[in-house]
């Protein structure tokens, strides 16, 4: 049994080494979460970001600085490539499988928001006459879309981990307005990068090689041990 036949593509639930995006009903779900996040980014850009960058910096100045580590791209990379060649040189598989999805899915989000900052600049410069202070400000963040990244990564690693996960993202984000790095809209934006990223890469990997995906092998050996009984 395959794993494309292990699951009804409208179920909600799907078995292990399965990703989201392999159901519709997951599909439509991040479709409608990243339709209905433009107004409200659209919202916080223009209406709220300064106040309420201005307000947490003066309420909360440093509070979740500490936090601001937790994103580091260039930390999750070379840890991420540290563990894979690890992984690899001991001929471990499932644990080199996940060291490079966690490499190629904050890969992918950093290098998405570069060049969504990219694309903004140009447009700052093409239309420098007639664009206010507000497009100043108009830049996800690298390190928000990192933390979300691998909290996405981590959470179908390790499910026992969403909260700790979340938290962690929460933390990252609070670190980023409060030190003035970036705005909520940035932040925002930043998140939700990180957690495409993090789930479009396995789906079109699963879509590919179903049977390389991290944890298959798992379900494989689950499946036969069920068939032998």
């Amino acid at each position: 049994m395959s794993q494309a036949e292990a699951f009804h593509i409208l179920d909600m639930r799907l078995p292990y080494a399965v990703p989201l995006l392999a159901s519709w009903w997951w599909r439509a779900l991040f479709a409608g979460i990243s339709i209905g996040l433009l107004p409200l980014l659209v919202v916080l850009w223009h209406f709220t970001d300064v106040p309420l960058g201005e307000w947490m910096r003066a309420h909360w100045p440093g509070l979740f600085s500490s936090a601001h580590v937790l994103g580091a791209p260039e930390a999750w990379l070379l840890a991420s490539a540290a563990a894979y060649l690890a992984a690899a040189a001991l001929r471990e598989r499932g644990r080199a499988r996940w060291a490079f999805l966690f490499l190629i899915n904050i890969s992918a989000a950093v290098i998405v928001c570069l060049l969504l900052d990219g694309v903004a600049e140009l447009a700052q410069m093409f239309f420098a006459r007639g664009a206010s202070a507000m497009w100043s400000h108009l830049a996800p963040s690298p390190r928000c879309a990192t933390v979300a990244a691998a909290a996405i990564t981590c959470w179908s690693r390790w499910p026992s981990t969403r909260w700790m996960c979340v938290t962690a993202t929460v933390l990252v984000m609070a670190s980023q307005i409060t030190l003035g790095s970036f705005f909520a809209s940035d932040a925002l934006a930043g998140v939700w990068i990180g957690v495409l990223t993090a789930t479009v890469i396995p789906w079109v990997w699963w879509l590919a090689h179903p049977a390389s995906m991290p944890g298959s092998q798992l379900v494989q050996q689950q499946a036969f041990n069920l068939f032998e009984k």
